[in-house]
């Protein structure tokens, strides 16, 4: 297995443990929202392989999540960070502070 590989398992797993830490029952869609919006979709591709290939080394609610990237949906947004729609005064929304 590549470094690269194993930074996203960890990585998607440490995302999939805050979740279930903070949104108990709900940790597989929003780990899959937020792999969907801040992941590069290189390494989308990849830890979606391996998920396809063997996925041994992913945490229940992480692999889950990543199973539903390989299904090319987008989801609903799960956290307020991925909440992207107009400002209520008809803005543009915008990610800077």
């Amino acid at each position: 297995m590549s470094s690269t590989l194993d930074k996203l398992i960890r990585s998607a797993n440490q995302i999939a443990a805050e979740f279930e830490h903070q949104q108990p029952g709900n940790a597989c869609d929003a780990t899959w929202d937020h792999l969907w919006h801040f992941w590069d979709p290189r390494m989308v591709a990849e830890i979606v392989a391996y998920e396809q290939a063997d996925g041994a080394g992913l945490s229940v609610p992480a692999r889950s999540a990543v199973m539903k990237l390989a299904g090319g949906r987008t989801p609903a947004s799960q956290t307020q960070a991925t909440e992207f729609g107009p400002t209520p005064d008809g803005e543009a929304p915008a990610d800077a502070g």
